[in-house]
């Protein structure tokens, strides 16, 4: 007697939800104050001072 074929089911995936993509593969980046940061950080304080010094704003004797 022959042997009857069961049709073969696959589970159905869930389909994917665009928006959620981005937050399964984010990774948290360095915290705190990195050499890069502290460099353009002094370079704006520096420009800062300078175009305060030179509007005549501050006199030079106040700059720490």
């Amino acid at each position: 007697m022959a042997k009857k074929l069961e049709p073969l089911i696959l589970p159905q995936s869930r389909p994917r939800n665009p928006l959620l993509v981005p937050g399964l593969t984010r990774r948290a980046g360095p915290h705190g104050n990195t050499r890069k940061a502290a460099r353009q950080q002094a370079r704006q304080r520096t420009r800062e001072m300078l175009d305060a010094l030179l509007a005549g704003d501050v006199a030079e004797f106040e700059i720490d």
